[in-house]
């Protein structure tokens, strides 16, 4: 390893790291084509054996040229390769050198990256040290130094909400900084999704004060982080590590967040929550506290500011994703008032195009089960499919979550072509593959005797994987069971005057034409299969003679 020369001695105060984004400290040349020879040696494939010789001998060297060597394009390209790996007393020169240029592009893409490999070491059984545990304390006294100028940086806000993650035992994931190089590789990627710590495993207890004090801070000058997007990332990012380490000052971190965006607002006809709420910055702000908010505060909440008002917050487009969040963690009681409330106007953000709130409340429902009733009736009514001579329609209205095309008339309640053009569609064939493994047995038929399945090739083709299923509805006949407690009891009734087998032998006479068709194509071979087309083209009476065995008990062919 050649005597590495840098230009800066210490790390510079955090006031300085504007200027260090312009002119950073620079390498010598051999020192800068170390880190060239290391980087092209490790991206070339090391087994793990040597990986686990080469990273931390590799650390050891560049923790003398730091900061420079992070600041370095390709110093920061083999630290960041590195740090998934590296042992975690290896990190300890790379928090005390980068904490005074956080707010650089490398330096907060590194400090994030070794935060994130802490969490990770403790999760896997490691201590950490107490020089480790050291340097964590250093870094977050130099970063609550100036906290509001770090969460506002759109790097350092980064660095930040990594160190709350650290704290509190999980992280979520984030893209990079603005600015980063290069491009994150796949296992840099992998590095940054969402991770909490094992259950059982414990953090330091020198995490907790830490934390505590980071958050206080944070509380102080929430009015000025409410902007602009990094600064409210933040607020959030704390309001989740309070919550997630179990903090007796979560709540009060709530309630002061919830207040600050309860003030006076320029609209004086509503409450300012819910002008906070219709604001695209400050509801992502709402959302989160009503994730962390206790079952009284939520109450209070929408008693004091959403009650009356449901129907205009669900239909607005940025607003009702507030009233999603709310119906995601609300008690009992309050979705009860909720239901009663909107339950009759649901059409509205239905015809908006906000099916989540429909959703959001139907999840609620499914949590307190003696108002799943009352749930199912409103979402019917305002499909427009209560009513009793609709309901064989159903499967129609939910699958695209809108009211049937006329209401009430019965011309209106046709079906015809809406399951064509869903089977024909790539995300359309998806749901339906999806809903008819959980569509109980009478549906399915009562679907493909209406639509006459198999008679249409243009149904085939890359999304049309739904209809190689199709030959479940006919093998395991089972006597019709009411669902949805008895709403479609007694709804199909007549649907069945014919035997399950000459539909069947009708479906196959119309596919048995297209088999050479079938068979060129992945899919279509499996269709093929499925109903023995071949058995059916060459031996139709044996083909026959097997589906009048098939029943309930049996399933004949492989259908």
């Amino acid at each position: 390893m050649p005597n590495m020369v840098v230009h800066a001695e210490t790390p510079p105060e955090p006031d300085m790291s504007r200027q260090w984004r312009q002119s950073g400290p620079r390498l010598d040349p051999d020192t800068a084509e170390y880190f060239r020879r290391a980087l092209e040696t490790l991206e070339e494939g090391l087994s793990e054996e040597e990986l686990a010789l080469f990273t931390p001998n590799v650390l050891s060297e560049v923790s003398r040229s730091l900061p420079a060597g992070a600041l370095h394009p390709g110093g920061s390209r083999l630290l960041l390769q590195l740090l998934p790996r590296a042992p975690p007393d290896t990190l300890t020169p790379l928090l005390l050198h980068l904490g005074g240029v956080s707010r650089h592009p490398r330096a907060s893409r590194l400090l994030e990256a070794a935060l994130r490999r802490l969490l990770r070491a403790l999760g896997e059984g490691h201590a950490l040290g107490a020089e480790l545990q050291g340097a964590l304390g250093q870094l977050g006294a130099l970063l609550g130094q100036d906290l509001g100028g770090l969460a506002r940086d759109p790097n350092g806000s980064f660095v930040l909400r990594a160190l709350l993650g650290l704290l509190s035992g999980g992280t979520d994931p984030v893209p990079p900084p603005k600015g980063a190089e290069p491009k994150p590789k796949k296992e840099e990627l992998n590095a940054k999704e969402a991770w909490s710590l094992p259950e059982g495993a414990e953090l330091p207890p020198s995490f907790r004060p830490l934390l505590e004090e980071l958050a206080q801070g944070l509380e102080q000058q929430i009015p000025a982080l409410l902007s602009p997007a990094c600064a409210s990332l933040c607020l959030q990012g704390a309001l989740r590590a309070l919550h997630r380490s179990q903090s007796p000052s979560c709540s009060r971190f709530c309630r002061a967040l919830i207040g600050c965006l309860s003030q006076d607002s320029p609209a004086h006809d509503q409450s300012p929550l819910l002008t906070s709420l219709q604001d695209p910055d400050r509801s992502r702000l709402l959302e989160a506290a009503m994730t962390v908010l206790d079952p009284p505060g939520l109450r209070e909440l929408f008693q004091g500011h959403l009650r009356g008002h449901l129907r205009g917050v669900a239909s607005h487009r940025v607003a009702n994703h507030g009233l999603q969040r709310l119906l995601d963690h609300a008690p009992e009681d309050v979705v009860s008032e909720v239901l009663s409330e909107l339950g009759p106007a649901l059409e509205e953000p239905l015809a908006r195009g906000h099916p989540g709130v429909i959703l959001a409340l139907l999840g609620a429902a499914q949590r307190h089960p003696r108002l799943q009733g009352e749930a199912l009736r409103c979402l019917f009514q305002a499909l427009r499919c209560w009513a009793p001579p609709h309901h064989p329609h159903c499967v129609t209205a939910l699958a695209q979550l809108r009211p049937l095309e006329g209401g009430d008339s019965d011309k209106g309640a046709e079906p015809e072509g809406h399951w064509a053009a869903l089977a024909k569609d790539r995300s359309g064939s998806r749901v339906l593959d999806t809903a008819w493994a959980r569509t109980p047995l009478p549906q399915r038929a009562q679907i493909a005797s209406e639509l006459g399945l198999g008679a249409s090739p243009s149904l085939w083709g890359k999304s049309g994987a739904f209809w190689e299923n199709l030959g479940e509805i006919w093998v395991k006949f089972e006597p019709f069971w009411a669902i949805f407690n008895g709403i479609f009891k007694g709804a199909f009734k007549g649907s069945w005057a014919c035997r399950p087998w000459p539909q069947r032998a009708q479906i196959a006479s119309e596919l048995a034409p297209h088999l050479p068709q079938l068979l060129r194509d992945p899919l279509g071979r499996g269709v093929a299969r499925t109903w023995s087309l071949e058995l059916f083209q060459r031996n139709r009476p044996k083909w026959e003679g097997l589906q009048k065995g098939a029943g309930p008990k049996g399933r004949g062919l492989q259908l």
